[in-house]
């Protein structure tokens, strides 16, 4: 099964955002060979201003351990995401 991290906006519209994540990772999570990571939905409960680098740092962490990096948006976080993925030799697909 391929682990794939879910990189998608959220900061502009947290409930609008996390309703299109949500969508994203049903969808996946219906297919046998794909296993949606989504720190959108590990984290939000602790996102603000504050620590966003803490959980980007974390973010880069479950990269590591995915196959591949799927981004659904443009936002400084998909885009730090996706340099990091590739910074490390992972396919990223850019699905928006």
């Amino acid at each position: 099964m391929k682990r794939v991290f879910i990189s998608h906006p959220y900061k502009d519209d947290p409930k609008g955002n996390k309703n299109l994540a949500d969508t994203i990772c049903r969808e996946l999570a219906k297919k046998d060979d794909i296993l949606p990571i989504s720190p959108l939905h590990l984290f939000s409960f602790m996102e603000n201003d504050d620590n966003r680098e803490e959980i980007l740092q974390v973010c880069y962490r479950l990269i590591d351990i995915c196959d591949e990096v799927w981004i659904y948006g443009d936002s400084e976080g998909c885009r730090r995401e996706a340099k990091y993925a590739k910074s490390v030799g992972k396919p990223v697909r850019m699905v928006m």
